[in-house]
């Protein structure tokens, strides 16, 4: 799988541009071991090769480059004559570079600044991404829906996000999210708001528009089209489940769905907010 090759905010920067030559290994370990519980990443190039390694809190995350992860421990003979940038950052910031480096990348509907209110809502977390050529790209990191760090994009630009990588398989939340209708439907008329929900949300979410044939409702039961990104069906039902909520006027606490409340996903499902 490749890697998504994200900009590292330029303020963190330690030092940049550093030839292994003039600055070498023995010295680039000696003052990374001087930082105490180091945070942030070290990036290398060598001969059109990258590399980007990440510390979090003291220990290291791991490497990779642009096609696959890297051993930390052949740095210095993979990129034996290479230069070399330091950037120290939070701990948080640094743990989500990290994890972005494989992470799902969507399309959103809405350009800048109108995508905000969205990212908020939805407690967004990873990585925003401009449209503009490469090396003019904007590229900020969030964190629960409120920015970390990084640049901006320009009013109206289109937008791309990059969140991390979901450890679980697109059958595992679909299963969640049949269960939590299950339980839903002795609050709702299941057929009616589902339909009125994703009427409302096609444009904000295309794989909900009917004719699309991506995510539907038959018989009370959901299902989705297998190649639809995870990132994306999550977020979708998610809107949609609340949507569903406002339209039938229950509130989220007056369901009983036991079973759904003790999945492995409820914790990372955004119900319980």
């Amino acid at each position: 799988m490749s890697h998504v090759w994200l900009d590292v905010p330029p303020e963190r920067a330690v030092y940049g541009g550093l030839s292994t030559d003039h600055y070498p290994w023995t010295e680039v370990y000696t003052d990374l071991s001087q930082r105490s519980l180091f945070s942030g990443v070290l990036d290398v190039q060598q001969a059109g090769l990258v590399g980007r390694f990440v510390w979090v809190s003291g220990q290291v995350s791991g490497g990779h480059d642009q096609e696959g992860d890297l051993d930390v421990r052949t740095l210095p003979v993979t990129f034996a004559r290479a230069q070399v940038s330091l950037s120290q950052m939070e701990p948080a910031l640094a743990q989500l570079i990290w994890l972005c480096r494989d992470g799902e990348q969507v399309r959103l509907p809405l350009s800048w600044p109108d995508a905000r209110d969205l990212l908020a809502s939805r407690r967004f977390r990873g990585a925003l991404l401009g449209q503009q050529p490469v090396g003019q790209q904007a590229c900020s990191y969030w964190e629960d829906g409120r920015l970390l760090a990084g640049t901006l994009p320009q009013p109206g630009e289109a937008l791309h996000t990059v969140a991390p990588r979901a450890r679980y398989t697109h059958a595992d939340l679909t299963a969640f999210w049949n269960e939590v209708l299950r339980a839903s439907s002795s609050r709702m008329d299941l057929p009616l708001t589902w339909k009125q929900a994703a009427a409302a949300l096609a444009d904000e979410h295309p794989c909900l528009d009917p004719f699309a044939r991506e995510v539907w409702l038959t018989g009370g039961a959901l299902h989705a089209d297998p190649e639809l990104p995870v990132a994306e069906l999550r977020a979708a039902l998610h809107d949609q489940y609340r949507s569903m909520l406002d339209l039938s006027g229950v509130a989220l606490r007056s369901v009983p769905m036991p079973e759904a409340r003790a999945h492995p996903l409820w914790a990372s499902s955004g119900l319980e907010e």
